[in-house]
């Protein structure tokens, strides 16, 4: 075989390659490279393409028409509304001290005879009582002060009267202040929307300009200074906090709207930036517990007093599982410890779980949760991978509500304290100057405080602004 002609030349009896052979598996061995790395570009673009509100931070309002839904229970086959037997619920009747006006309406006639019914016919039961709720017209009110001078006979000065005490050289009363401060800040108006809002309710003589209500807001904020004060306090003195941040834009420049909430306080601030250092404008030396996302702004407070939010890592486990195998395998085992803690964590508010009992309710998934992200860290999806990753050094940060009475396992309060201010900045387009975001700090956390308290906004606000006119202590945020 050696001695066959162009035997070297095509490696006949040889166990080498040829060239063209290695060239070829070469080129076999770049497309198959190609062809997986094309794969896992598709699998990332159908997995973004597949992103919602149930599986991602995305808002619902951005969830495509034929984005999945969360399934819905099987129900139990009644139909919707009050089942028979259902004892209904109506409005309470008002107290007589309530009622303003009383009309006596009594029939002319039987209805049975038609016979005339005569004085003697009634009193022999009570009557039958139905109430109607309206408003009257209700107009602005305008009041001019005629301010005298006069002459005096002994030295011939000039004297000019002054205004009452109380009324203060503005063209705006207290209480229509307050309600053009209430309509934008508990109500998310837009400016040129609550001049609209307040001609409407009020008629023409409570026409006024765009200017005019820029510099009553100015005027409401130094009014509520005290008040904004007062929160900031509160929640740094409080045992947990929940933060959070939200996009936020001072004109052309992008800023961060912060959030503190308590089950009685929400405190909001506004900063240019969105990191560590923000965050700590926010709560200068706190010394409680948190209840947090995975932002890395938040990773350094101490882990024994940090609570990883469930909710969040719902939607980030849901995520996996969407995205398929092989992130399955860290996707379905988080699932499964989501939906055994929301179900503890209600027998517990519910008082059927003291905190021991939820430890031990919840054991046996915990320690199947950190099998799976201990294996997940060698996970061949590159999503699976990095969450492992991120969440190994944090695990403990997972189970701090176990460990800390009042402490929840989800940052539901802070979602729902931001939804407001997310909302007027998308009716208002932001602020235009640092005075506006100053207003809009004081106006958020006076306005959502007080929905939190069950108190009235247009009430605290009106007598904070008569307090700052004339120079009284401004009425407590906290204590009514």
């Amino acid at each position: 075989m050696n001695d066959v002609p162009g035997a070297d030349s095509w490696g006949v009896g040889k166990k080498s390659e040829c060239r063209g052979c290695r060239e070829m598996r070469g080129e076999l061995a770049a497309l198959r490279l190609v062809v997986l790395q094309q794969q896992e570009k598709i699998r990332e673009l159908e997995a973004r393409l597949n992103l919602s509100s149930r599986n991602s931070s995305k808002p619902p309002s951005s969830d495509p028409p034929g984005a999945k839904r969360p399934p819905r229970s099987k129900g139990t086959g009644r139909k919707q509304g009050g089942q028979p037997g259902h004892k209904g619920k109506t409005r309470p009747w008002f107290p007589l001290d309530d009622v303003d006006e009383f009309v006596d309406v009594r029939p002319s006639h039987c209805g049975c005879c038609a016979r005339p019914l005569g004085p003697e016919a009634f009193g022999l039961f009570d009557p039958w009582r139905h109430q109607v709720v309206e408003i009257p017209p209700v107009s602005a009110f305008v009041t001019e002060y005629l301010m005298h001078g006069a002459v005096c006979g002994a030295c011939g000065e000039r004297t000019l009267a002054s205004l009452p005490e109380g009324v203060m050289p503005w063209v705006v009363g207290p209480r229509l202040q307050a309600v053009l401060s209430t309509l934008s800040g508990r109500f998310r108006l837009s400016r040129r929307e609550v001049l609209e809002a307040a001609e409407a309710l009020f008629g023409p003589k409570a026409r006024l300009g765009l200017g005019t209500l820029v510099a009553l807001e100015e005027r409401t904020r130094l009014a509520l200074t005290a008040a904004y004060e007062e929160a900031a306090r509160a929640v740094l003195e409080a045992k947990v906090v929940h933060p959070d941040e939200t996009s936020y834009y001072e004109g052309a420049h992008k800023s961060w709207l912060w959030v503190a909430a308590t089950p009685e306080v929400a405190y909001y601030r506004i900063d240019p930036q969105r990191g560590r250092a923000a965050f700590h404008r926010l709560l200068p030396d706190f010394q409680g517990s948190i209840v947090v996302d995975r932002w890395n702004a938040y990773v350094r407070h101490p882990q024994d007093q940090r609570q990883l939010c469930w909710s969040h890592l719902k939607r980030n486990f849901q995520e996996l599982v969407d995205r398929g195998s092989p992130a399955t395998r860290v996707g379905r085992p988080g699932l499964r410890a989501a939906d055994a803690i929301f179900d503890a964590w209600k027998r517990h508010q519910e008082g059927r779980l003291t905190l021991p009992g939820l430890r031990r309710r919840l054991a046996p998934q915990k320690r199947k949760l950190e099998r799976a992200l201990k294996r997940g860290r060698k996970n061949q999806d590159r999503k699976a991978r990095a969450m492992s990753k991120d969440l190994r050094p944090q695990f403990a940060c997972l189970w701090t509500f176990t460990k800390t009475d009042g402490m929840a396992p989800h940052n539901n309060l802070a979602e729902r304290m931001i939804r407001p201010a997310v909302l007027w900045r998308k009716s208002s387009f932001g602020t235009q100057s640092g005075r506006g975001s100053r207003y809009a700090e004081c106006m958020l956390t006076v306005s959502q405080t007080l929905r939190l308290q069950g108190r009235s906004v247009l009430d605290f606000v009106e007598r904070s602004i008569r307090a700052a006119r004339r120079a009284d202590t401004a009425p407590s945020l906290l204590h009514p």
